[in-house]
């Protein structure tokens, strides 16, 4: 049915055309320079005015299309024209600039409504209102178990996706790798309720120049003489014994090696500068509070939490919306706990030192 009035369109389409082609060759029509159109609200203008004949309006054909949405098409091979809007395509014969169609016909046949005010000699036309995309709630909370050990949340509104990459449990603690997608041109900050968790994020950087280190020998020898008293020999024994001075000066010296192994301890490409740092990011009471994910950016961390003998670990956290929405959104991790959860492949990310 819909592509039977599809094609009754069309012919009408061809109908107007060509019976106007005839009528305009003998001047059937006279200007009306009186008469004013609007679109939704703002006044169109027209390079030739637009024409009232029996009761119907005629308009030219290029700039009526061209508001409404749709594409003008020329071709000049079988020297026809056709406007595209959407999955309505209406073609037409014996183009000109200055070729003119009826204008409630052609609004009506793209969606639109048209009015008519006899007192301001003044046609309205009204735009269709578009149907909002209706988009599925987002579940907010992410069941993982030993079966599946990666599971999504995929908000589609906000365009934003948190991802549990990996999950595994050793030695009474869970490690857990997730990733944080922003797909949308602003900023999304990630929240994280206060616990015993710790939430550690890896930092790219340049390798910090080695200290120069003089660490002393702090050992001090002695000799403790003693006399045989029988035979009359002398001897010396060693005695070994610790200078605290010295090892005052070695321990600030210690201490600036230490500081610097921690932060330069990581992963880095052989010859490369760069070193792959991991930090602890929460504060005092295990929470993270606004942590920014760039637009179009994704960020990685890694949560560890202690199991403490339950069979299911519940994280809480939240990530804000900016802009239009102004909103935060709730979210779950819920994952469930076995004895010994094999880290796989990850168990790099999850064994190397952090500080």
């Amino acid at each position: 049915m819909k592509n039977h009035n599809f094609a009754s369109k069309i012919i009408t389409f061809f109908v107007v055309m060509i019976s106007f082609a005839v009528l305009s060759s003998s001047q059937a029509f006279a200007e009306d320079s009186d008469l004013k159109c609007y679109l939704d609200g703002k006044q169109l203008h027209f390079n030739v005015s637009p024409i009232l004949k029996d009761g119907v309006t005629y308009i030219p054909m290029r700039a009526i299309f061209e508001a409404l949405g749709a594409t003008i098409k020329w071709d000049n091979h079988a020297k026809s024209v056709s406007a595209v809007k959407g999955d309505i395509n209406i073609k037409g014969i014996n183009f000109q600039n200055n070729t003119l169609v009826p204008l409630r016909f052609i609004s009506e046949v793209l969606g639109s409504s048209v009015t008519w005010d006899e007192g301001t000699k003044s046609i309205y036309i009204t735009s269709p209102v578009a149907e909002e995309k209706i988009i599925a709630p987002v579940n907010r909370t992410i069941s993982v178990g030993s079966q599946e050990q990666s599971k999504s949340l995929s908000d589609e509104r906000n365009r934003f996706v948190i991802n549990v990459k990996h999950y595994g449990i050793k030695n009474n603690q869970l490690y857990s790798l997730l990733e944080f997608s922003n797909m949308d041109n602003k900023d999304i900050s990630i929240n994280f309720k206060s616990g015993d968790q710790k939430i550690i994020k890896t930092f790219s950087k340049e390798k910090d120049p080695m200290p120069t280190l003089k660490i002393e020998n702090c050992t001090e020898v002695t000799h403790k003489v003693v006399i045989d008293n029988i035979g009359g020999n002398i001897y010396k024994i060693p005695e070994l014994s610790v200078n605290q001075a010295c090892v005052s000066s070695n321990q600030s010296q210690q201490d600036a090696l230490d500081v610097w192994r921690n932060n330069n301890s990581g992963l880095s490409e052989l010859g490369s500068n760069l070193v792959s740092v991991r930090k602890y990011i929460q504060d005092q009471t295990g929470g993270l509070q606004n942590f920014v994910i760039p637009a179009n950016k994704a960020e990685q961390l890694i949560l560890v939490a202690p199991v403490g003998g339950k069979d299911r670990l519940v994280v809480e956290g939240s990530y804000f919306v900016g802009g239009l929405s102004n909103k935060t959104i709730e979210f779950q991790l819920d994952y469930e706990v076995v004895s010994e959860l094999d880290l796989g492949i990850y168990s790099y990310i999850y064994t190397e030192p952090v500080y």
